[in-house]
């Protein structure tokens, strides 16, 4: 592994930007991609077909038919939680429990920012308050990596939000992600993944009841399934690979940020990592960096190299010009690593988090900050936000109208005449 990250700069950044990130650049799907996408779109689509008809029997055949293990419910009581207490280091506990107390208390934060309205319009009066879901799953990916950080953040900020009924879904139920269920006061735990977990949570068999939102990042499957079912359940988001990018002055340290690089590049092999600097040293220290990082640390994932390559280092004349370029990008995370973070933080507005100064680094959003690392992907941030409670609430208005409401009911009438429905006409008008 001793690939490194292009650099552009004058006349090639500039070609670079136009070819991946403005309103000309081409994303047309080869024929290939096209082909597998369709594929994978009509697998998944057999696999809600299975799961719709034939319930716990469908998933059973699926499980067969792949190879995977049967389903598994899991119901973590009180002695199975001292069990699984008894089991686990104090040490991964306490840095668990840090973790949750962290992502609750900016969740709270969040609810308490949200207000219940009233407005007195003297003939009747209107409100809008936020309602959560009854039920809700949270999907826990089981690929290279057990996420029991996926676990906190999806169910500690259900639980906040008011979510009364919250399971857990995972192809690979990991002590380390049962006990972070535990801390959101999780009890219902499956053991099942890919789209097949998706179109039960979605569509309920005979042992798991059907849910009302589904979140939780995963693979193609997982998403494609998501995104099919989206309507007959509520979804988070359609994630895609991780991605970051770096806005660096010359200030910044070159060592962080290749770190902060390579940790975003080890997500995934299609993970994208971007670095938008105003210095020319900054941008050969970084490159030189990463190599040499790479050498040094043993055990990162062989397509590591990969991801580098098909990543970018731009060189731009200014910090004003990085914020424009990383709006083009919206990233799913944002670092500045500038003197001044809070001035450039004015200049960003497309992102799914942001990460402000030389100290920090999107590790600490990953784990134990707080905000929530469940972010949009794949330029979505430039119209969808993070996972937070309020995902899992309803925004729900309300009127309460009196007697005689004359003006209402006359300005009613007469818009419904315009637009010709004249069962809503006579329906105001009778109230007159």
């Amino acid at each position: 592994m001793t690939a490194t990250m292009p650099v552009y700069r004058g006349p090639a950044a500039d070609a670079w930007i136009s070819k991946n990130l403005t309103a000309g650049a081409s994303h047309a799907l080869d024929i290939d991609v096209r082909r597998k996408q369709e594929k994978l779109s009509a697998a998944v689509r057999d696999i809600i077909a299975t799961v719709g008809s034939g319930g716990d029997a469908g998933l059973q055949a699926i499980a067969s038919r792949i190879g995977d293990k049967a389903p598994r419910k899991l119901v973590l009581n009180a002695t199975a939680l001292d069990a699984l207490a008894g089991r686990l280091p104090q040490s991964t506990k306490d840095v668990l429990s840090a973790a949750a107390a962290n992502i609750e208390k900016f969740g709270r934060a969040v609810v308490q920012s949200v207000k219940s309205s009233t407005v007195d319009f003297g003939e009747y009066t209107a409100g809008f308050e936020m309602r959560p879901v009854k039920r809700a799953a949270c999907y826990i990916p089981g690929g290279r990596y057990p996420l029991p950080s996926t676990a906190l953040m999806t169910a500690v900020t259900a639980r906040v939000a008011g979510v009364q009924d919250v399971c857990i879904v995972s192809p690979r139920l990991c002590d380390e992600i049962l006990y972070a269920g535990s801390l959101a006061s999780v009890t219902e735990f499956y053991e099942i993944g890919g789209a097949q977990a998706v179109a039960a949570m979605a569509l309920g068999t005979e042992t798991i009841a059907a849910a009302d939102m589904i979140v939780g990042p995963g693979n193609a499957y997982v998403t494609e399934a998501k995104r099919q079912l989206f309507g007959r359940v509520g979804i988070d988001m359609l994630a895609g690979p991780s991605e970051v990018a770096i806005i660096a002055d010359q200030g910044a340290n070159a060592k962080w940020i290749a770190l902060d690089l390579l940790a975003q590049a080890e997500h995934d092999p299609d993970s994208r990592v971007y670095l938008l600097t105003d210095s020319v040293e900054m941008a050969e220290a970084v490159a030189a960096a990463l190599p040499l990082l790479m050498a040094e640390m043993a055990g990162l994932p062989p397509y590591i190299g990969d991801v580098l390559e098909a990543s970018a280092i731009v060189v731009l004349p200014d910090l004003q010009e990085c914020a424009r370029v990383s709006d083009l990008i919206a990233p799913e995370h944002l670092e500045l690593h500038v003197k001044d973070p809070q001035g450039l933080k004015n200049s960003v507005t497309s992102y799914g988090a942001l990460f402000m100064g030389y100290c920090a680094t999107v590790p600490f959003g990953d784990y134990a900050a707080g905000p929530n690392h469940t972010l949009p992907t794949n330029r979505s941030a430039r119209f969808a936000g993070g996972l937070s409670p309020l995902t899992f609430m309803r925004g729900q208005t309300w009127l309460n109208v009196k007697e005689g409401a004359a003006k209402l009911a006359s300005t009613t009438a007469d818009f419904a005449a315009i637009e010709g429905l004249l069962a809503h006409e006579a329906a105001a008008r009778a109230r007159l």
